[in-house]
């Protein structure tokens, strides 16, 4: 476990230590191959024979760091598209230096190309903020050419150095610091403090080991989130049903008030709201005041008290065994949630565990839960939508391999309807390059991240729609649906796209055929 004394985030000091180590043992070799690390990371293979080298690179919040590991992870067979286009921009640089501009808390690689060495470029890990960010730039002045971790900045954007920090304690009066310098070395056990790169073989273990429990933590919140609403849910039923079953149960009440009524009928005239009558169902016949509705005759108020005593009279055993089914369901989200908080305090947590008790709570939800509504259109609400048009779904519907839905644009006004009105922030938003085109989202839900092969699929619909069919591929542009905007005054279809990226589409001799259209007949 990581040691508690440690800070969420790496030092100056840290930093400087573990580029010392870097220099030592990188610099003059050559990048070789890329791969996909577990989690999301990087995994950089430097060197090679007794000299080769294993680079990990995070930009998780909290563990974002560039340090040597000992074994090689896993790695899928297929690369994921931030892999392939590392691959594209690194592979088979030579490492000139490695160093730390300004001082500060970043990692930086300065890499060159070619036997002459004249093509150069830069990888640069930032550690600052709560997320790292790792870019690759290009260019004096630097030029982003690509980025990934926290936002801000863009392909293609130029790049800022930020400027070097102020150390406080070197402002002190007389120049003298109060307290001995922070050594990063000493943390590291005697017994460990061997070979080359001490620091990042004890570092790496300690920061990945936290990575794990932040990521297991992060799923438990995500599960105890929708417990949560589920429970809010839940309970808000179950007081209704409370209610609706204490009215049923006072049928006999209803039906009293109603014979009562029956009694006086020579009395009663439409437009008035209330009678006093005697209750000769009480001791002593008390009077009381029955209520009535002035827009109805005497009779349909008569009716309306028999009718109430009827509906209550024929729902009860329906309302109680509902109301037993919601308060059953109500002691088992409390069941959940407390296994949840007991997983939770565990040291180390279980990842089994945990990954189990997460299945459980999902099959739960979609099996019991009530689902997420959509905002209702309100057009349709008002009645100016004709109902063939509401019985029609908008926007094509396909599944990718992966099995995420991917909703295409038909019109100018549906491509304006689903990129900014359907689409949400954490969904992928695909486009032609160059030209007009069909809009394309691809839904990714919240806390997941999008395969490769469903990003290939949805590109692949995006120009397939736009009328494009080969011979030759066609580059397809893609970002999050966030970083899509439509100004006041563009004209339908036509919208603002910040931060794309380019995904290259090559023909499929089988063409749509393995993506079946959610709806037959569509495609």
């Amino acid at each position: 476990m990581v040691s508690p004394q440690r800070s969420t985030s790496l030092r100056r000091e840290e930093v400087t230590l573990l580029v010392s180590e870097l220099s030592s043992v990188l610099e003059g070799q050559r990048v070789g191959k890329i791969f996909d690390a577990p989690h999301g990371n990087l995994r950089i293979v430097i060197g090679s024979g007794s000299r080769k080298q294993h680079l990990l690179i995070s930009v998780h919040p909290g563990t974002s760091r560039m340090v040597l590991q000992e074994e090689s992870s896993d790695a899928p067979p297929t690369p994921g598209e931030m892999v392939a286009r590392l691959r594209s921009l690194l592979s088979g640089a030579r490492i000139d230096k490695v160093d730390q501009p300004g001082g500060d808390r970043l990692m930086r690689l300065r890499l060159t190309f070619g036997s002459q060495g004249r093509h150069r470029r830069d990888l640069l890990l930032e550690l600052f903020g709560r997320q790292g960010r790792l870019l690759v730039l290009e260019g004096k002045p630097a030029r982003v050419r690509f980025v990934t971790g926290r936002g801000g900045l863009g392909t293609g954007e130029p790049y800022q150095y930020p400027e070097a920090p102020v150390n406080a304690d070197s402002q002190i009066s007389g120049g003298v610091s109060p307290t001995l310098p922070f050594d990063p070395a000493q943390l590291i056990p005697i017994e460990l403090r061997q070979g080359e790169t001490p620091f990042h073989h004890w570092l790496g273990p300690q920061l990945a080991q936290r990575e794990e429990r932040q990521i297991l933590e992060g799923k438990l919140r995500q599960g105890q989130q929708e417990l949560n609403r589920q429970r809010k849910v839940l309970r808000r039923r179950l007081e209704n049903l409370e209610r609706d079953l204490q009215t049923s149960l006072d049928w006999e009440l209803w039906q009293n008030r109603g014979e009562l009524l029956k009694s006086v009928l020579h009395q009663l005239k439409r437009g008035m709201s209330v009678v006093e009558v005697e209750d000769w169902y009480q001791p002593d016949s008390p009077k009381v005041e029955l209520e009535l509705i002035p827009e109805k005759t005497p009779i349909q108020n008569i009716e309306r008290y028999f009718h109430k005593a009827r509906k209550g009279k024929r729902s009860i055993d329906q309302l109680t065994e509902r109301t037993e089914n919601t308060r059953e369901q109500c002691q088992t989200l409390d069941a959940f949630n407390a296994e949840g908080e007991a997983l939770a305090q565990e040291d180390p947590l279980s990842e089994e565990a945990i990954l189990e008790w997460v299945d459980r709570v999902e099959r739960w939800s979609r099996a019991h839960g009530k689902k997420r509504q959509k905002p209702r259109d309100p057009q349709a609400r008002r009645g100016r939508i004709s109902k063939s048009k509401q019985e029609s779904k908008p926007f094509l519907r396909y599944r990718s391999r992966e099995g995420l839905e991917i909703l295409v644009g038909r019109s100018a006004r549906e491509n304006d309807d689903l990129s900014i009105r359907t689409a949400r922030g954490n969904d992928l938003f695909f486009h032609i390059a160059g030209k007009p085109g069909a809009h394309v989202i691809l839904k990714v839900p919240r806390g997941k991240v999008a395969a490769p092969e469903s990003i290939d699929d949805a590109a692949y619909i995006a120009a397939y729609r736009s009328g494009w069919r080969g011979p030759g591929g066609v580059a397809v542009h893609w970002t999050e649906a966030k970083f899509v905007r439509k100004p006041k005054g563009l004209p339908p279809g036509k919208v603002l796209v910040d931060r794309e990226r380019e995904h290259w589409v090559t023909p499929r001799e089988e063409g749509l055929a393995p993506l079946i259209p959610v709806d037959k007949g569509e495609s």
